[in-house]
């Protein structure tokens, strides 16, 4: 059985055009949340481009070797730094009773937990374990569109764009994952 997935391949023009122009809106949202938000929504949001620029790096080259110490330590030292702001700012949410901002924060932490287990422990395609963890990512997407939603009805623009631009800059780290575990299944039925 051979699986054709070529319409959801991370390699196409039009496919690396869509990722880069939301990673550059992501950044931008950095420049609009330090002249239209709070502080703590400004490092949250540059902290968590850290985080995807390091998923995008970790997710395009999985099952390679790091080049050397040098990008093992930068990556770890990044992933120190980036996690730590994140914590720093779901504290300042709670401290702050921001409580929809709260519950965005840790269920994307519960996201990119998740996302961790499937870079380094990519399981099986369609098997239990692996079932379990899609299971677990939807509902997580899910509240997160909830979230999205709200601040949509709330009135809160900024805060709706930018966690819609979030959700889309995480398709993208789905879908490199996603085409990485379909090119070991066309590996593993060109064996059989």
């Amino acid at each position: 059985m051979k699986l054709n997935h070529r319409l959801f391949t991370t390699r196409t023009g039009q496919f690396i055009l869509f990722k880069y122009t939301i990673y550059t809106l992501l950044a931008i949202n950095i420049y609009l949340f330090s002249i239209n938000g709070t502080f703590t929504e400004t490092i949250d949001t540059a902290a968590w481009m850290v985080i995807l620029a390091l998923f995008e790096w970790e997710t395009i080259s999985l099952k390679e070797e790091y080049s050397g110490m040098l990008e093992k330590i930068a990556i770890a030292l990044l992933t120190l730094v980036g996690y730590g702001v994140i914590f720093f700012s779901a504290y300042s949410y709670y401290q702050e009773s921001e409580w929809l901002d709260l519950a965005n924060s840790i269920t994307w932490i519960l996201v990119i937990l998740v996302l961790q287990y499937d870079v380094h422990f990519p399981g099986h395609y369609g098997q239990s374990e692996w079932t379990a963890r899609n299971s677990i990512k939807i509902a997580l997407y899910t509240a997160l569109f909830v979230f999205a939603i709200i601040w949509c009805v709330q009135g809160e623009a900024l805060d709706f764009y930018d966690s819609f631009l979030w959700i889309l800059s995480f398709f993208v780290i789905e879908m490199n994952v996603f085409n990485f575990e379909h090119r070991f299944i066309e590996e593993d039925h060109r064996e059989e």
